[in-house]
């Protein structure tokens, strides 16, 4: 599974070749960018907020969100530079590096998972049961596939013996799930609460554990952050004024979570933003440990034999953002005097 991935992943790039050395040069005055999300679950809010409150605009940027389904896909974007920024959890761009490419980890806003799995509970009612069964996931080199082998391992259930489905929305595989098209599948909230009104199985919650992880960070290719540093900081910084909105200013922040997750129930939507404004980084700093269970997972897979000697900190650079708490940048947010 592992090799086929990146052989995805790469073929992507070549397809979005043409667009590549778009941000080759050093850049002045307002320049738009363009950046990738992956879907509706809440930990992608730190871009909604900063596009929607225009807090890239601020910084001398104007931002155009694309939604990109799945880490593979928008990592190969960004090979392209197709976009400038991705918000994504660590496996893909990991993957991507581990096979040859440039990008990098420059924040970490979520360093904690917050996905669960569920089953239908007609067919699924504890995880041996998953044994030929039907499975729906992002796709290969994805966030909930790396959960979902990474359980499977825990279970002692070989993956050969449960099918998956690649089904790229959150929303379709938890309908899938609910209507019994599909007999389980990963999930985070807003749809793991949502999952509850519908009594599906429990089946693992990783986000009880004690490991970090990756769950959502800003990535962008090493060679923009070296030759455009001051444009990757302005970024960095619009995305930090984000997150501290998120945690502070509900009134402002739950109607862009509403809109982006599509969430109408009024419940799940605060609940929602309860569970994320306490659970984000600030500063976002990426955990060094928690790129190292993603190495430590791939080594065990097919084809993941150079994440044995991989070391964490080539995939990740807090550089900016400990250069940014030097100049008190944190402080002044924090105070009110940096929004």
């Amino acid at each position: 599974m592992f090799g086929k991935s990146l052989a995805l992943l790469f073929g992507l790039a070549i397809v979005l070749a043409p667009y590549r050395g778009a941000f080759s040069g050093q850049v002045s005055g307002p320049i738009k960018i363009t950046a990738g999300y992956g879907g509706e679950l809440g930990y992608q809010a730190p871009l909604w907020v900063a596009h929607e409150l225009k807090l890239f605009a601020k910084h001398g940027m104007t931002s155009e969100l694309v939604r990109i389904a799945g880490g593979a896909r928008s990592t190969a974007a960004l090979l392209a530079n197709a976009l400038q920024l991705s918000q994504s959890a660590g496996v893909a761009p990991v993957q991507a590096n581990l096979a040859g490419g440039d990008l990098v980890i420059i924040a970490t806003s979520t360093n904690r998972p917050t996905v669960s799995i569920v089953g239908q509970p007609k067919t699924v009612k504890k995880p041996q049961d998953l044994v030929g069964k039907t499975v729906g996931l992002v796709g290969p080199s994805e966030m909930n596939t790396f959960f979902f082998l990474n359980a499977l391992e825990r279970w002692g259930i070989d993956p050969k013996s449960v099918t998956v489905l690649a089904i790229p929305g959150t929303q379709p595989r938890l309908a899938a799930v609910v209507a019994g098209s599909i007999d389980a599948t990963v999930l985070a909230p807003p749809f793991s609460f949502e999952a509850e009104k519908y009594n599906l199985t429990p089946l693992a919650d990783f986000a009880t554990g004690s490991d970090p992880f990756p769950q959502s960070g800003l990535v962008v290719r090493k060679e923009l952050l070296r030759n455009n540093r001051d444009l990757v900081k302005r970024m960095l910084i619009a995305y930090v004024e984000a997150i501290h909105v998120l945690k502070t200013d509900v009134e402002t922040s739950l109607p862009i979570m509403k809109k982006y997750m599509r969430i109408t129930y009024e419940v799940i939507a605060k609940r929602s933003y309860e569970y994320y404004s306490k659970l984000f980084s600030f500063p976002p700093l990426t955990d060094e440990k928690g790129i190292g269970v993603v190495l430590k997972f791939l080594a065990t897979q097919p084809g993941g034999a150079d994440a044995k000697n991989a070391k964490a900190e080539e995939f990740f650079d807090n550089s900016l953002l400990q250069e940014l708490r030097r100049e008190g940048f944190f402080a002044r947010v924090a105070g009110g005097k940096g929004l």
